[in-house]
């Protein structure tokens, strides 16, 4: 089976993936799909607030939301930091799109992460974020097509990463 015509990008929180999905869709046809989005809407619809939910109920309902994606084209799907724990999660992703992790320093990424304030972890369980980075490197690493790394001290680093990105998938 052929990938379609999409674009998912994997990565900690903080790295950036939704400000890099929002360049690619600004400077090319893909639009830009937030699954955290459609994760706080369903979890809505069951009566629970996307920041109450317990690791279980985020990756159930995260995984619900995949699995139920069907015939989708032209997205740049931003996901949840936490896909990578759920195999069949990944496969999906695998199938629907060009995976691309996006990987940076962790004092850059953990920097960004801090500034934007309150945002549910799974798997935190009293890890640190050093910790948690070094849990799922090898998982992003594991399922990415490909790899892009930010470099935060470079002008126009989003749109330059963007750019590389839509290159990549380009020559796919």
């Amino acid at each position: 089976m052929r990938r379609q015509n999409n674009i998912a990008l994997i990565g900690m929180a903080g790295v950036g993936k939704s400000y890099i999905g929002e360049k690619i869709a600004a400077i090319s046809n893909y639009e830009y799909m937030e699954t955290d989005k459609l994760i706080a809407e369903q979890a809505n619809q069951e009566g629970k607030r996307y920041h109450d939910l317990s690791d279980n109920d985020f990756l159930r309902i995260e995984k619900d939301v995949f699995m139920k994606m069907g015939d989708l084209s032209g997205k740049v799907i931003d996901t949840g930091a936490s896909v990578i724990y759920d195999q069949d999660v990944m496969c999906k992703i695998a199938k629907i799109a060009h995976v691309v992790y996006i990987n940076d320093s962790i004092d850059v990424i953990e920097g960004r992460f801090n500034a934007r304030g309150l945002v549910p972890l799974m798997h935190i369980e009293d890890k640190t974020f050093e910790q948690l980075f070094v849990e799922r490197k090898p998982l992003y690493e594991q399922y990415a097509q490909s790899i892009v790394t930010r470099n935060s001290f470079r002008n126009n680093d989003a749109r330059l990463v963007a750019e590389q990105i839509l290159e990549i998938v380009r020559d796919d």
